[in-house]
């Protein structure tokens, strides 16, 4: 840890994925006293092994309004910040391989058009216009073209340095082993480099967020899974939109240098705080590409790698304060989509801090709709 731990803040966020440092930037533009503390490097955990897609489509209804809050500034995000995110706004296309399959994304679209969202259904010819190159069989698909792509490590960094630069303090390296409360309020947090002050905390820690609730004496229902990437050499650009496709683990972009990535929540292990990939995911998730997108079949792999994220009973997050400690408030349990929505669970976090006022758009996501927590 190469900066001295101050005495005491006004906020001590915890964690320092895209999640973390959009809190810290919103609490730091609002003048709030702010420093984030990360365990390891930022952008260490799912934030660096994201897929970086930003997308409404898709999505449990209950994100719908956040996800469209936080589609609309990716935009204007790198400008905003004085820092680049690599967001390219090329639309999202979930790809049908049956009539079943389109009428199901019918549904979806007519649903997220009731949440303002620009969904579209498309057939076949659409596809191939919009992405040249998918599969022959594919009949139709669902088209947001106001969705994109950006750079995880990139926007993490960008929302760390604006936030840096607007008085926020980031020390990395700095793990936090207990979290100190007066009558059932946070007061302070240790690490081990000394003890400091607080009066609000802010557990951003991803998948180690329910180790960081049981140091306040809370029970929070998220644990850590293992989710695999993986990257091909560069190929030749094409015009391509992020596709996924309804039925299938499939989350593919191709990159600024040319190179596919692919996702889509195929498993790997954790392991103590490691992650370890599967032969069966790697096949699995290779495959499912293939299927979709076959000129990358004659792409070499590069490289494969699995990110820890936090998972939830429900599949969405754990947003907002903790009913029994006082300043005690939660952003995590994203499930592995949580990458796109940073800008608006920043802005949401920070109002609460600032005002006691909850979005409208959190309150699905309240860390005890699973039952009591202590």
């Amino acid at each position: 840890m190469a900066e001295a731990l101050p005495r005491a803040v006004d906020v001590v966020v915890i964690g320092g994925g895209i999640i973390g440092c959009a809190i810290a930037y919103e609490l730091a533009r609002s003048g709030v006293d702010t420093l984030l503390l990360e365990a390891g490097t930022l952008a260490r955990g799912a934030s660096g092994a994201s897929a970086g897609g930003v997308r409404q489509q898709g999505r449990d209804p209950r994100e719908l309004p956040l996800a469209r809050q936080a589609v609309a500034r990716w935009p204007s995000l790198a400008e905003e910040l004085g820092y680049p995110t690599g967001f390219s706004r090329c639309g999202h296309l979930t790809l049908a391989e049956s009539s079943q399959e389109l009428a199901v994304l019918a549904e979806r679209c007519e649903r997220e058009r009731m949440y303002g969202i620009d969904a579209r259904l498309v057939d076949a010819a659409d596809v191939q216009t919009l992405a040249p190159g998918v599969a022959p069989h594919v009949v139709g698909g669902s088209w947001t073209p106001d969705d994109g792509q950006a750079v995880p490590a990139l926007a993490t960094v960008a929302f760390a340095q604006a936030a840096r630069r607007l008085g926020a303090r980031i020390i990395v390296g700095c793990r936090v082993t207990g979290i100190r409360q007066v009558a059932s309020r946070v007061v302070g947090v240790d690490t081990p480099f000394g003890s400091l002050a607080c009066n609000w905390i802010i557990n951003a820690a991803g998948a180690w967020s329910a180790h960081l609730a049981r140091l306040a004496g809370q029970v929070l229902n998220v644990v850590p899974r293992a989710l695999q990437m993986l990257v091909t050499f560069p190929a030749p650009q094409r015009p391509l939109p992020v596709l996924g496709a309804l039925n299938r683990r499939l989350s593919f972009k191709q990159l600024a240098d040319g190179s596919y990535l692919i996702g889509g929540g195929w498993p790997g292990l954790v392991v103590g705080s490691r992650s370890v990939l599967l032969p069966a995911s790697l096949q699995g998730s290779a495959r499912d590409a293939c299927a979709i997108y076959p000129p990358v079949a004659q792409i070499p792999l590069r490289r494969a790698w699995a990110g820890i994220e936090g998972f939830t009973p429900d599949g969405v997050p754990v947003v907002g304060p903790d009913p029994n400690v006082a300043g005690f408030v939660y952003a995590c349990g994203f499930c592995g989509h949580g990458f796109a929505l940073a800008p608006a669970v920043g802005e949401a976090v920070a109002r609460f801090v600032r005002t006691g006022q909850l979005d409208p758009a959190i309150l699905p996501f309240r860390p005890d709709r699973f039952g009591a927590m202590t």
